[in-house]
C-alpha cells in the first residue's frame, strides 16, 4: 500500500483524467440532490411546521389533507386519549392574495388553532401570519394588509415566519377566521359544519410519539401519523424522489464505471510491476489494498474539489430555484462516491489475481 501512495502523491497527473472525471460526477450528484431536496422541502413546509407532533386525517383520505374530513366526534375522542395535550384543526385551501405593489400571488391559506416551534399562535384579531417566501418576494411587512380570495377580503399582516412553502407560499390564520374567508369567497371548498380537513395532537410532557401513534392508530374511521409520514405519502414527493433518486443511481453507477475503467487499464500498464512484486513476495491483498487506497485517495480529492465546485455554481443559481444543500445529502453523496470507488477498485482483482511472476517477468 506504501508503494502506491507515493506513486498517488509522487504522480499525481497520472491520476489526473480519473479525477477530473469524479470531480464532475461529484459536482452533477450534488445538484441533483440539491434539486431533489429544494423541490422537497418547498412543498413540505406545512407539514414540517408540525415536527414532533400527529397528524390525523380520515381512513381512505390517502394522507391527503384535500381529501380528508374529521369530524368533532372524532377530535374529542383523540382529545380524552392518554397522552394527548391538546387537539386543534387544520384546514387548507388554494387562494390568491394582493401584495406589494398590487401583484397578485398564489398562496395556499390555512386555518389552524395549536402553536408549533415554527408558527406562533394564530392572531386573535382576525390578522395572518406570512412565510417567508410571500414576504422576501413581495415586499411584505408586518402590519401591512393583504387582500385574500376572489373577494378581496383585507387582512393585516401580524407576523413573519420561516420560509413554511407549499408549492406556493402560505399564508396561516385562526381557524374561525379562515372558515369566514372561505365561505366569502369560496363556500363550495368549506368543510361542513362541526368537521375539519385535519388533525394536529399535541402531546403530552414525556410522552413519545411512537407510543402515542400507536395508541391512537386503533381509532375508527381515522390515520394517525407523523409529518414525516404524511410528506412521504404525498404524491409530488413520491414522484420527484423515484425520478430524482433514479438519475442519482444511474450516476452512482457511471462513477463505478469510470474507476473500474481506469484502474484496469492502468493495472494492465503494471503487470511487469505487479509481478515483480509477488516474486519479492508481495501478496494479491497487499497489491490490491494499495489500488483500492489509491481509488479512495483520488475519490477524496475529486470529493473536495466537486464541494467547492458545488457551492460556487449553487451560488451563482437564481434565487427562486429550488436548490438546498443539506447537510444529510451531501454525506450521503461523500459516502456513495468513495465506496462506488472502492467497489470500482475491485474490478481488477480477477486481473491481479492472474499474474504469473515467471510468465510476466519472462
Amino acid at each position: 500500500m506504501s508503494i502506491a501512495m507515493k506513486e498517488l502523491i509522487r504522480r499525481p497527473g497520472r491520476f489526473v483524467s480519473v479525477g477530473g472525471a469524479l470531480t464532475m460526477l461529484v459536482v452533477l450528484l450534488v445538484v441533483l440532490g440539491g434539486f431533489l431536496d429544494g423541490l422537497e422541502l418547498n412543498s413540505t413546509g406545512p407539514y414540517r411546521a408540525h415536527e414532533g407532533r400527529l397528524l390525523v386525517f380520515s381512513d381512505g383520505s390517502e394522507l391527503l389533507i384535500q381529501r380528508s374530513k374529521v369530524d368533532a366526534g372524532q377530535a374529542e375522542q383523540l382529545t380524552s386519549s392518554d397522552g394527548v395535550a391538546a387537539v386543534g384543526a387544520l384546514n387548507q385551501i388554494e387562494s390568491t392574495a394582493g401584495a406589494g405593489q398590487g401583484e397578485i400571488v398564489d398562496i395556499v391559506l390555512f386555518g389552524y388553532d395549536l402553536p408549533t416551534d415554527a408558527i406562533p399562535s394564530p392572531p386573535v384579531d382576525g390578522g395572518v401570519i406570512v412565510d417567508e417566501a410571500l414576504a422576501d418576494r413581495n415586499d411584505v411587512a408586518v402590519g401591512d394588509t393583504l387582500l385574500i380570495g376572489a373577494e378581496s377580503e383585507p387582512v393585516a399582516v401580524a407576523g413573519i415566519v420561516g420560509d413554511l412553502s407549499q408549492g406556493s407560499p402560505t399564508v396561516w390564520l385562526s381557524t374561525q377566521r379562515w372558515r369566514e374567508i372561505v365561505q366569502s369567497g369560496n363556500p363550495a371548498a368549506l368543510p361542513p359544519e362541526g368537521t375539519d380537513q385535519a388533525l394536529v395532537v399535541e402531546p403530552s410532557a414525556g410522552t413519545e410519539i411512537s407510543d402515542l401513534a400507536a395508541s391512537l392508530g386503533g381509532l375508527d374511521g381515522i390515520a394517525v401519523v407523523t409529518p414525516d409520514e404524511a410528506i412521504k405519502a404525498l404524491p409530488v414527493v413520491q414522484q420527484q424522489s423515484s425520478t430524482f433518486e433514479g438519475i442519482i443511481g444511474v450516476t452512482f453507477v457511471v462513477t463505478l464505471l469510470v474507476v473500474a475503467l481506469f484502474f484496469t487499464l492502468i493495472t494492465l500498464e503494471r503487470v511487469h510491476l505487479y509481478a515483480v512484486l509477488k516474486a519479492l513476495g508481495a501478496r494479491t491483498g497487499n497489491l490490491m489494498a494499495g489500488i483500492s487506497a489509491q481509488a479512495v485517495g483520488v475519490s477524496l480529492v475529486a470529493l473536495i474539489l466537486g464541494l467547492g465546485l458545488s457551492l460556487a455554481f449553487v451560488g451563482l443559481l437564481p434565487a427562486d430555484l429550488p436548490v438546498r444543500l443539506v447537510p444529510a445529502r451531501l454525506l450521503q453523496t461523500a459516502v456513495g462516491v468513495v465506496m462506488s470507488a472502492l467497489l470500482g477498485s475491485l474490478f481488477t482483482l480477477r486481473r491481479v489475481l492472474h499474474v504469473d511472476p515467471a510468465e510476466a517477468i519472462g
